[in-house]
């Protein structure tokens, strides 16, 4: 059984949005084919959904910035600017992507205890987190992930995925990177998964 995981297409990571990426039209066309292509036996659509106090975000902290890192739970770690905020139009799905697409939404926050970005999150053990236990009960085997972004979510739930279990796949030409700090953030993230064992696949040897 295969599940295609489409990672975080939400308004604040589209064009115009708090931390807008590059290329999300090209991404969600290739998104929508897959969908599409009857291809895969489930959907699943990961969707952050952050308190607007959350502490990962810049401003819940006194004279700091986004980019910079703090010590959270004593875990140094970024500092966002606020997105994706449960309820706000920045949370909701990228233009076009309907819920009745989706055999399941996964709904989250950023882990500030647990340092990782995964869409596996679970405050004590990620074979219990609500992705893993619906993957499970799909009887899923392989995984193939495509969204933003490439070194953050996609990696940590790359790793996760096969870590479970899984055989994960990247769809690298529909995997779209902030690359904050460099502009080879997401090819180093890419190498990273590749040397894991991760597979990387164009869709277009999905789509037929």
């Amino acid at each position: 059984m295969k599940a295609l995981l489409l990672i975080d297409l939400q308004n604040d990571f589209d064009n115009f949005g708090v931390l807008q990426i590059k290329g999300t039209n090209g991404m969600l066309a290739i998104a929508k084919q897959l969908i599409d292509a009857s291809y895969f036996d489930c959907i699943v659509a990961t969707q952050y959904a952050h308190a607007a106090d959350h502490k990962s975000f810049a401003a819940n902290h006194f004279f700091r910035y986004p980019n910079q890192t703090v010590a959270i739970e004593g875990v140094e770690q970024r500092l966002w600017p606020i997105h994706c905020v449960e309820g706000s139009f920045g949370a909701e799905f990228m233009n076009h992507l309907e819920l009745s697409s989706f055999d399941k939404v996964i709904q989250r926050a950023i882990d500030t205890v647990r340092p990782s970005y995964s869409c596996f999150n679970h405050p004590d053990n990620i074979a219990e987190a609500e992705l893993t236990l619906y993957l499970k009960q799909q009887k899923v085997e392989e995984v193939f992930f495509l969204g933003v972004n490439t070194e953050y979510a996609i990696k940590d739930s790359a790793l996760d995925a096969q870590q479970l279990g899984f055989k994960p796949f990247l769809l690298e030409d529909a995997c779209l990177a902030a690359n904050l700090d460099t502009e080879e953030d997401g090819q180093a993230a890419i190498l990273k998964l590749q040397e894991a064992g991760v597979v990387l696949l164009d869709s277009d040897q999905l789509i037929l």
